[in-house]
């Protein structure tokens, strides 16, 4: 084996390998080491270089004509790395060859067996159409040079990925292939060295006009690097997908998310990774946890968890707390609070109850009104002229809660049973019966934190009426935490909000959606996390579910179900490639939506996050 110098300009016996030592370098050289191989070994078909092997592969056939981008399938293969030499060509020396070559094609044509005259043909017919681009479009011809760097750290790796390489160059119509006894030179030319050798430019050199050489650009992504904010994972390209989500203006309005998948795509996942990202940006979470999925994640960082089914998680919904207001119904202001905050939270308990007390009759919701009304007078005298600065002084525990309800319409009964006791019997589980431990007391929930999970999962097997006004109920509190903050930067997540999708109650969904709008002036977005988007779309929720889908800014479309798919298709106008994407998707895999942008994208996170986050919901 010969010993050279790397930078020694002395030919290399080809008939065997060489093995070139880096300059300078020695087993001391500490950084340099890191840095640089300390030989490079050329064989006949590869080499090394260091402990990386590698292959040089020439692009030295191509097709008659090519798509746009017709380099970027090719040079986003795992290990290979594409490098092209453009080189200016004599205008006038070029004509007068394409004239030579026509005239000889012409004459094959003419003669010969059909098969010869039909590649005659073929390539008569490409001579014209590049001699009209020269001469009558004035288009610049330049010579161009494909050379492929493939490495890999062992030698079947590296077969493997040459011949996936050389199969990819085959289905764009394209022919490579590895250079023998030249990976010296192949080396100098694969490099980022603008050195082009002679005898690798003559293996591959292609005459090509100006626009075929622009469609070669390689780097055709269409990913979104917002230049700040968190890294999601890669697009299609294997380029990152920065996303910024604080970034407004233009076609991003608000700071707001949709995350649509099926079970089992990796939706709980995702959405860990967004929030454990955001919240070292920066960013305050609160996110409502039906599942549990977020427990971990919570307190590996030291943030609040509650547990909301009541005991030293509960949350009074008799205390009148801040109410969401969609802005499109208010007025140019923007604000019906002039009306006063007990009748915000009037609107509120009607919605609460209605979800609660499914057999509420007109009459029963008549009295309970007027049954509130004097509640919050005796107990704590707040009526309807009652402004916000003397709400926010009442304490938690002077507010009247669901027992104080319960035995003022039992009282009530007594005196008039025709009217008041179908309404006792309705209320006494929330006021002294089952029920009690979620809203018979005063608010114990304390949420000081700058993470923040709000847990339902006790409440995931009780009956639907108690979990969805309980859902409701935390999620009018999650609401208060913001609004008493206008300039803190927050992000409120959503999970399972499939659960508020009630026909019978759409004012839940209002209530959901007035959130979703408004959240945008309180410097904070908004994350909806659901599995079916059908449930979003039946007619008797359809107002308001609608709007939940097409308001985000930012929207994840993990793999979808049948039904769902053709929803999203219609809603969303998904071109077949991207229902296709959708309907096949692996876990962590999706379609990621951001203004106008369109990216097929893999979520993807490091070692410690997936520790981090637990095994709840999928890792």
């Amino acid at each position: 084996m010969k010993m050279i110098p790397l930078l020694q300009k002395k030919k290399v016996n080809r008939g065997s390998s060489s093995r070139r030592p880096a300059p300078g370098l020695s087993s001391g050289s500490g950084l340099l080491n890191v840095l640089a191989p300390m030989a490079f070994d050329f064989r006949q078909r590869h080499l090394t270089m260091g402990d990386i092997i590698c292959r040089v592969i020439v692009v030295t056939g191509y097709p008659p004509r090519v798509e746009p981008a017709w380099l970027a399938r090719v040079v986003t293969l795992p290990g290979v790395f594409a490098s092209v030499h453009v080189t200016p060509t004599e205008p006038l020396k070029l004509v007068n060859k394409i004239n030579d070559s026509i005239g000889e094609l012409a004459g094959r044509v003419e003669t010969g067996k059909a098969l010869y005259r039909m590649r005659a043909e073929r390539a008569l017919k490409d001579a014209e159409i590049l001699l009209k681009k020269v001469d009558q479009e004035q288009q610049n011809v330049f010579y161009v040079t494909v050379v492929f760097l493939v490495l890999a750290h062992d030698e079947d790796t590296l077969n493997r990925r040459s011949r996936r390489l050389e199969s990819a160059l085959a289905a764009s119509g394209m022919r490579g292939r590895a250079l023998i006894f030249r990976q010296e030179e192949g080396l100098l030319a694969a490099g980022p060295w603008a050195i082009l050798p002679e005898k690798v430019g003559r293996a591959g050199r292609r005459n090509m006009p100006s626009e075929t050489v622009a469609a070669a650009f390689p780097f055709a992504s269409g990913g979104i690097k917002d230049g700040s904010g968190i890294v999601l994972g890669r697009d299609k390209s294997g380029g990152i997908v920065l996303v910024d989500t604080w970034k407004r203006g233009g076609d991003r309005p608000n700071s707001n998310w949709l995350i649509l998948g099926k079970p089992g795509v990796g939706k709980s996942f995702t959405v860990k990774l967004l929030l454990y990202r955001e919240y070292i940006q920066g960013s305050k979470i609160i996110v409502i946890d039906p599942e549990r999925e977020y427990r971990d994640l919570c307190l590996g960082l030291d943030g609040a968890w509650v547990n909301c089914a009541g005991g030293m998680g509960r949350i009074n919904p008799l205390q009148v707390r801040l109410y969401p207001v969609d802005e499109d119904e208010a007025g140019k202001d923007g604000d019906r609070r002039s009306l006063g905050p007990l009748f915000l939270h009037i609107q509120f308990l009607r919605t609460f109850f209605s979800l609660y007390l499914r057999d509420l009759s007109d009459s029963d919701k008549a009295v309970l009104e007027d049954a509130l009304v004097e509640l919050y007078g005796d107990i704590c005298g707040v009526t309807w002229e009652t402004d916000f600065r003397a709400i926010q002084a009442v304490p938690a525990e002077k507010w009247p809660n669901t027992k104080h309800l319960y035995e003022l319409v039992s009282k009530k009964s007594e005196k008039n049973p025709e009217l008041w006791r179908n309404l006792a019997l309705l209320l006494k589980r929330a006021g002294v019966g089952s029920d009690a431990a979620l809203w018979a007391g005063p608010t114990t929930a304390h949420a000081n934190s700058d993470m923040i999970v709000l847990d339902i999962f006790n409440l995931m097997n009780a009956d639907d009426s108690v979990k969805r006004a309980q859902y409701f109920n935390v999620l009018s509190y999650a609401w208060h935490i913001i609004e008493t903050d206008r300039q803190e930067k927050v992000f409120f997540g959503v999970d399972e909000a499939y659960i508020l999708a009630d026909p019978q109650t759409p004012q839940s969904l209002k209530f959901l959606r007035d959130t979703n709008k408004r959240i945008r002036k309180y410097m904070g977005g908004m994350g909806v996390i659901t599995q079916n988007v059908v449930d979003f779309l039946d007619p008797a929720v359809e107002r308001h579910g609608q709007a939940l889908l097409n308001n985000p800014t930012y929207k994840l479309l993990l793999g979808q179900g049948e039904k769902d798919l053709e929803a999203l298709a219609a809603l969303m106008r998904l071109s077949e490639a991207e229902q296709d994407l959708l309907s096949t998707a692996e876990r962590g895999e999706g379609l990621l939506v951001a203004g106008n942008q369109r990216i097929r994208m893999n979520v993807e996170a490091s070692q410690h996050e997936i520790a981090l986050f637990g095994s709840a919901g999928g890792a």
